[in-house]
């Protein structure tokens, strides 16, 4: 497999980093495990095309330190690609595009301007929920070590949350399935059961195994189990899936709230009286629905029956409205909020840009016109939002608690 051309990567991160942490033995950055994992992987190659494009755009001013620094950060990688993805879409629209305008001061991670008019972008990329996130981190640590021991066997593991990523009590857990891989081997066993409850208890059940009532006090407790399938051919690295802990009775899902707080801490980065955008890159949230982003941003949609007089009076058709829980009608500070979603067609990264205008009608609040709105991405059936078309709803004005910018 041919090594791909990181030219700009390179120039950007050095090549003795490109060398250990994409190309090395066994690299901690996600560019290096998506290269190690899959070296016809596009997302690599994805990487180099944007940092290329940023760097020798005429329209994109950046501190290349500054973005070197984000893009080797192992956490602050991701959102760093999604701040990328939209400074070089807004120049290839035509905005001139500079990257963390107000550094080293707190601000929006863009600035982009149009014939004069200055935008304010802020970037966010919204992962799993916390407990969500949890379980994606502890599911990287687990098979990063697991993907560097051969073996033939498949592993299915259940971990409740009171593992979390880095923590003694998780190592010690992944050692033990480690231990157990090697047990199997050398017993020829096609299959077997780990069952972990702590530092010295723990279980390996293999069939025709004889089982005590220690060994039975160990399984009942365990919080950390792992099944293993003889697969008949040794690997490189052990493959492994993480089975999630379903709760019983299941909870609602609450996904508009979850984005509520988000906007509203994002908001803040975002300078008053001005044109500001809030770009929300859900693409792990591949569940979010429609409905959730409108409750969100809009309120609750509310169906509403005219009264009556009487049960021999036939009931009318139902209206429906918002009501004033939506997070644009108590801000000023934002003029739109974009939801970016990133999906793999045909071999390519494609993205798609949904744009939410502002419904908040007050005198505090820059409305977009419907072009301003178009060049950020696909406005849909909204149009009714931009300028042109001033909304009826009336959010409270900046002094009011609720509508605090």
């Amino acid at each position: 497999m041919a090594t791909p051309d990181l030219t700009h990567l390179g120039k950007l991160l050095g090549d003795a980093w490109i060398d250990a942490e994409v190309f090395g033995k066994n690299p901690s950055h996600l560019l290096g495990r998506w290269q190690k994992n899959n070296p016809s992987a596009l997302w690599v190659t994805y990487t180099e095309g944007l940092v290329k494009a940023i760097l020798t755009s005429d329209k994109v001013k950046l501190d290349s330190k500054v973005l070197a620094d984000k893009l080797k950060s192992v956490k602050g990688f991701v959102p760093t690609l999604a701040e990328m993805e939209s400074a070089t879409f807004l120049a290839a629209q035509g905005f001139t595009v500079t990257l963390e305008p107000t550094a080293p001061e707190k601000g929006p991670d863009l600035r982009a301007d149009w014939e004069g008019v200055p935008y304010f972008v802020e970037v966010r990329t919204v992962g799993f929920s916390e407990d969500e996130e949890r379980r994606d981190s502890v599911s990287e640590e687990i098979f990063s070590k697991l993907n560097t021991v051969p073996s033939s066997y498949l592993v299915g593991l259940t971990v409740t949350e009171e593992y979390a990523h880095g923590s003694p009590k998780l190592k010690d857990a992944v050692e033990a399935v480690v231990t157990s891989l090697g047990i199997l081997k050398d017993r020829g066993a096609n299959e077997g059961k780990l069952y972990y409850a702590g530092a010295g208890e723990v279980v390996l059940v293999c069939p025709g195994m004889g089982l005590t009532q220690k060994h039975y006090r160990i399984m009942d407790a365990a919080d950390f189990t792992a099944r293993f399938e003889s697969l008949g051919k040794e690997s490189s690295g052990t493959q492994a899936y993480l089975l999630e802990q379903r709760n019983d009775p299941t909870e609602p899902v609450n996904d508009h709230e979850r984005l509520k707080g988000i906007l509203r801490n994002k908001r803040k980065q975002l300078p008053k009286g001005s044109r500001g955008i809030v770009l929300l890159d859900v693409s792990k949230l591949f569940m979010l629905s429609d409905f959730s982003i409108d409750r969100a941003l809009y309120g609750d949609l509310l169906v509403e029956f005219a009264r009556v007089n009487g049960p021999e009076e036939e009931v009318g058709e139902p209206t429906t409205r918002r009501n004033t829980r939506g997070f644009l009608l108590h801000t000023s500070r934002v003029s739109a909020v974009v939801i970016q979603k990133r999906k793999v067609e045909a071999g390519e990264v494609k993205i798609e840009r949904h744009v939410y205008p502002t419904n908040r009608a007050n005198s505090d609040t820059t409305r977009l016109n419907l072009a301003e709105l178009k060049r950020l991405g696909d406005i849909g059936d909204r149009d009714h939002l931009c300028a042109e078309n001033a909304p009826d709803d009336h959010g409270q004005s900046e002094d009011q608690p609720a509508g605090a910018s």
